[in-house]
């Protein structure tokens, strides 16, 4: 083998290298991205569904943690209904940019209609959009009502 034919194939292996490199934190980049919206979104999720509760059952708002001092300086049950209801609508239209069409269908059903079954029927489709598992699971099975 003459130096010629090494040093060309030591520089393939280089630049093959740093291909690969370059590859792999592309990779890891988009891995990471999506691994931070995935956790935006649940957070998201998780404070939509706190109100939702909220709204079904606001005698029992001392059983959530709200990290909002406003919901702190409501007095009555109504008040709670109705800032919980507020804030859902908020969260809905903010949902239009990140939550999937199933996602916003169920956020709008419960809206009309504030149900145990329907805060199930979101709580369901959130999941799925969050962890891409889809599910047959009857949503009455899961109420403790």
């Amino acid at each position: 083998m003459d130096f010629q034919t090494i040093f060309s194939t030591l520089g393939l292996l280089g630049v093959g290298g740093a291909i690969g490199s370059y590859i792999q934190h592309l990779l890891n980049q988009k891995r990471e991205t999506e691994l931070r919206i995935q956790n935006l979104n649940e957070n998201k999720y998780r404070s939509t569904l706190i109100f939702m509760r909220c709204i079904l059952k606001p005698e029992s708002v001392n059983q959530f943690e709200i990290n909002d001092p406003n919901f702190q300086k409501l007095k009555n049950v109504m008040e709670v209904k109705d800032y919980a209801n507020n804030k859902l609508i908020e969260f809905y239209y903010n949902s239009l940019l990140y939550a999937s069409d199933d996602v916003l269908i169920k956020m709008k059903e419960f809206m009309v209609n504030p149900t145990e079954t329907n805060f199930m029927k979101t709580a369901i489709s959130m999941r799925n959009d969050l962890w891409k598992k889809g599910t047959k699971i009857n949503p009455q099975i899961l109420s403790l009502e």
